[in-house]
């Protein structure tokens, strides 16, 4: 509510951070990530809710994500260690509909060790929106990312339309 609250009121910021925690399961996985899920989604219900209500849902790209992955196989505590790779998700009407990537081939031996490899470095998604969403240009891509990476189709925002309503409307007469 707070965030809809801030991008109704026009200031000028493009990025919004929210956090959800306690998805670190390395016991009891299955009923704490059931939780965590369904409160997810009922956030990002609310929040594409308000938007559309407000004519507003167009200008948004939501995007999750962790700063860690989970492993392949469950422990004895029936929870996960961390792992390598983790996906992401991203919302709006902009975004390229469909699965990027292709589900990964799981050894059918495999250990509480065994990890999936990532497909995309979560740098290049970072990269991706910032050119196509943000509308950031080479050089400033550059001096952020601290090096160029591979596009990921992720946005119809190819050619960086302006997105949105305007941030300040001078009203001068």
């Amino acid at each position: 509510k707070t965030i809809a609250s801030l991008i109704f009121s026009d200031i000028n910021t493009k990025v919004y951070y929210v956090s959800l925690g306690s998805f670190d399961t390395h016991v009891a996985q299955e009923g704490q990530q059931k939780r965590l899920f369904t409160e997810l989604n009922d956030a990002v219900k609310a929040f594409t809710d308000d938007l559309k209500q407000n004519g507003r849902f167009n200008d948004v790209m939501m995007m999750t994500f962790s700063e860690f992955g989970r492993r392949i196989k469950s422990t004895s505590g029936l929870g996960s260690d961390h792992g390598y790779a983790a996906p992401m998700f991203l919302f709006g009407t902009k975004v390229t509909g469909g699965i990027i990537g292709s589900n990964p081939i799981l050894p059918v031996s495999c250990t509480v060790s065994d990890n999936i490899d990532m497909q995309y470095d979560f740098r290049q998604i970072y990269y991706s929106i910032m050119k196509r969403w943000l509308c950031q240009d080479s050089t400033s891509l550059q001096q952020i990312m601290l090096q160029n990476f591979d596009e990921v189709n992720i946005c119809n925002n190819t050619d960086c339309a302006p997105l949105g309503r305007p941030a300040f409307v001078n009203e001068q007469n």
